[in-house]
């Protein structure tokens, strides 16, 4: 039952996740590593409250910098800024946004009839799935990640190699033995994933903002309640059309592992700039529909992305990576079974994402011009406050004091790639999908008997098969699509 507390926990994760969503650099990966380290005292249901919330306001934030100031405050707005500052400097700063809120508010809903419908199915189905169907699945997001990653194919697989490297310290899975230990009590127990993303998309933040002289720029415009409610025509024309395809093309992407909202509101773009021929304007020039596909397929790749982490236990993209580590703190375990030992949890997700995503829209409506003021907070208020949580966050996930140091040696790396402009989202994948993909490996080998058995099984199994064919013609889908995207931007 959702109460009145629940809700209330769900408002204030909208609100927090709006305000970091929305600042240039703070990404929403970063914003959700530092919600869960808030939660470590919660119970169950206002902890998912609190994540479900911040996760739908973090994404929709982003869309407000990415039209005031030229500058994605998340990497799933990025093409929002392709059509949605050409607007603001037209002076409609304000139908911008609300177009943004609006269709974002659309895709969040039909993400949540997605999930609904598609989760119970896919929870069926993955009580078949065996040791090559998982390895498949697994292999397909690192390939994806490692592929689409900032648009350069051999950082992205430098970066998952990396971080199934650091998956494979600790206890070998299958044998028990002690693997690239050196030695070391500290990393007898491996590397915890969640520290991980603290360091990478927490303290490196911090690291990274320290070397920016200036603080965030504040935009002058004053986004007037009654031009945020975008107008019949503006709607028709930029929501009505493009939710034919953007819906189901988030959908679907964010089901991919390795993928998510990022990848969904690029390719969403391209699609609805292939497809539109009488945009309002041309795109790249303020047309409104530029601003809607983006941010509908970004919104409706959170009810695929939530489908594959909890019917499958593997994180659609580096955001939910975060959050199934969250779920595995409070005690539940999305997986396979999920459907079936946890339905009334999946149920109260389902409630949860459509409550936060009418909150967000009204978060929107309400505090835009409230948020514009918040980007001017000046840093050296704001570093140390989030260098404080991750501190806090890392030391209480086990009240290990190794894992601080763990965290800051992370933040560290991730400064340094930022610096060589390496993507860290792979490793972090590396590190969660890479000893899946180990053990499903070795244990399909064990259980055909020898190697050419195993290769054998993997197209005579039928969705073993069917997945092979999906890794190849996403790539070549998703490839053509994304870098026509790139080449014109």
């Amino acid at each position: 039952m959702i109460s009145f507390t629940i809700i209330l926990y769900n408002l204030v994760g909208v609100i927090i996740g709006f305000i970091m969503g929305s600042m240039p650099g703070l990404t929403v990966t970063m914003t959700m590593t530092l919600i869960v380290s808030l939660t470590f005292g919660f119970g169950m249901e206002t902890a998912l409250a609190f994540i479900v919330g911040a996760f739908a306001g973090g994404i929709a934030g982003g869309s407000l910098s990415a039209i005031a100031l030229n500058i994605p405050g998340t990497a799933a707005s990025v093409a929002t800024t392709f059509d949605g500052h050409p607007l603001k400097n037209r002076g409609e700063a304000a139908t911008a946004l609300g177009v943004a809120l609006f269709a974002s508010t659309i895709g969040g809903l039909m993400s949540i009839v997605f999930l609904a419908i598609i989760g119970p199915i896919i929870g069926d189905l993955a009580l078949s799935f065996g040791s090559q169907e998982y390895l498949f699945l697994t292999l397909w997001g690192l390939s994806l990640i490692a592929f689409l990653s900032k648009g350069d194919f051999i950082k992205g697989i430098i970066s998952a190699c990396l971080g199934l490297f650091v998956g494979t310290i600790g206890m070998d899975p299958i044998t028990g033995a002690m693997r690239l230990t050196f030695g070391s009590d500290m990393l007898m127990g491996g590397v915890h994933f969640v520290v991980a993303m603290i360091g990478l998309f927490g303290m490196k933040e911090v690291l990274v903002n320290l070397d920016r002289k200036a603080d965030f720029s504040v935009s002058k415009d004053n986004f007037k309640f009654s031009k945020l409610l975008p107008k019949f025509n503006d709607i028709y024309k930029s929501t009505l059309k493009p939710i034919l395809w953007c819906g189901p093309i988030g959908s679907i992407i964010g089901l991919i592992p390795g993928t998510g909202g990022d990848i969904g509101s690029l390719v969403g773009y391209g699609f609805t700039k292939q497809i539109m021929k009488n945009p309002s304007r041309p795109f790249g020039e303020g047309a409104y529909e530029g601003v809607a596909a983006p941010e509908m397929a970004n919104h409706s790749a959170m009810g695929g992305a939530y489908t594959t982490m909890l019917t499958l236990g593997i994180p659609g993209d580096s955001v939910t990576a975060v959050i199934l580590g969250s779920f595995y703190l409070h005690g539940l375990q999305p997986g396979p079974t999920f459907m079936i030992t946890e339905r009334k949890y999946f149920y109260l997700i389902i409630a949860l994402l459509g409550i936060g995503t009418i909150f967000t829209y009204l978060v929107g409506l309400l505090g835009s011009n409230a948020m514009l003021r918040v980007l001017s907070i000046p840093r050296w208020v704001l570093l140390p406050f989030i260098a404080i949580l991750c501190v806090i966050g890392s030391y209480a996930l086990q009240n290990n004091l190794n894992h601080v140091y763990m965290m800051i040696g992370f933040g560290v790396l991730g400064y340094l790639f930022d610096k060589a402009k390496f993507p860290v989202s792979p490793i972090i994948l590396g590190i969660i999908l890479g000893p899946i993909v180990e053990r499903s490996f070795r244990q399909a080998l064990i259980n055909t008997g020898s190697v050419s058995s195993l290769l054998m099984s993997f197209v005579t199994r039928p969705i073993t098969l069917i997945i092979i064919i999906l890794i190849v013609g996403s790539f070549i889908f998703q490839s053509s699509i994304f870098g026509t995207v790139l080449e014109e931007k």
